[in-house]
């Protein structure tokens, strides 16, 4: 598999054809057959504004393999996107860091942790920040689904 990240502005990336040039890339690879293509087509990392944004219904058109969206997600947002078709699978990355029964937590609708303040993952902080979330005590009225 692969990962895209069209609408990131990491390092100055961005530009006015971004648009254009990730439903080529996603043609391209599709030729190869992987096993997935991860896009990381939120906006919570930033966004360039270089071109209209890239989203993972634009590419799904261009490649026939299983698609993987990512990057602020919630629940509800992840379940539109796989209902919809738009995405085969979501993942969630900082929010599994605060929330380590994150799957838990959504089956049975338990209130969750805020994501992971920037400097747990991406600085080096060791196990601390990563290991150290606590998971969720039900209630003694909150029963597991």
């Amino acid at each position: 598999g692969f990962r895209l990240s069209p609408n990131g502005n990491y390092g100055d990336m961005g530009s006015e054809d971004n648009d254009k040039m990730f439903r080529f890339i996603a043609q391209e690879m599709d030729k190869y057959k992987p096993a997935y293509m991860h896009i990381m087509d939120g906006l919570g990392f930033g966004f360039h504004g270089k071109c209209s944004v890239v989203t993972c219904a634009d590419l799904k058109k261009y490649f026939s393999g299983p698609i993987i969206c990512n990057v602020g997600l919630t629940k509800g947002v992840a379940e539109g996107m796989i209902r919809s078709g738009a995405a085969d699978l979501a993942c969630f990355g900082r929010l599994y860091i605060s929330n380590p029964d994150l799957a838990e937590r959504f089956a049975n609708d338990w209130p969750l942790e805020k994501e992971a303040p920037y400097e747990t993952w991406w600085q080096a902080t060791g196990a601390k920040g990563y290991t150290d979330w606590p998971t969720y005590s039900p209630k003694k009225e909150e029963k597991a689904k």
